[in-house]
């Protein structure tokens, strides 16, 4: 009796996780569409790609060639945490500013899980030259987990630019 009291305890309290990280992204997804709304109204130069339930918005547009899964590429990035737009910056290859100890010095392959899989998704089809906002929720990035200075269930936006594409 006391072990079916305990499995029931513990499977109500993963239905009861598992339904706030639904709620969690569903807002995430939400607040993401309503700052792409808000950035390409701003500027509408600026494109939007969909990738796998990451958005890239092309701020400036790159040329050939593009990343594919496979390829190795190399990019400056600036990660935040999002909240309704560029949140608290926790990692970065720009400057001295990063906060993690660097794992990721921007060089690596897309498309083979290296990344979290909002930044493979996201840097998926970039081409060189490119600076885009990478945007997608904590589904796609760390999470129910806490990283460094990201929080559990965070939605993250990159600053790319690609540097290098080799196919």
């Amino acid at each position: 009796m006391k072990k079916t009291i305990i499995l029931f305890v513990l499977c109500s309290l993963c239905a009861c996780t598992s339904e706030v990280e639904r709620l969690a992204v569903s807002n995430q997804e939400q607040a993401i569409n309503n700052y792409i709304s808000t950035q390409m109204t701003a500027d509408t130069t600026i494109r939007m790609v969909a990738n796998n339930g990451s958005y890239r918005l092309i701020i400036t547009p790159g040329n050939a060639p593009e990343a594919a899964a496979g390829d190795s590429v190399r990019f400056y990035y600036i990660a935040y945490v999002f909240s309704k737009g560029k949140g608290m910056v926790f990692d970065t290859n720009r400057d001295t500013l990063g906060f993690l100890p660097q794992v990721d010095n921007g060089q690596g392959v897309v498309g083979i899980g290296q990344y979290i899989p909002g930044l493979d998704n996201g840097l998926t089809g970039m081409k060189t030259g490119e600076k885009a906002e990478l945007i997608f929720p904590a589904s796609q990035g760390f999470g129910n987990m806490a990283v460094g200075l990201v929080p559990p269930l965070s939605a993250l936006l990159f600053e790319v630019e690609m540097v290098s594409v080799k196919n």
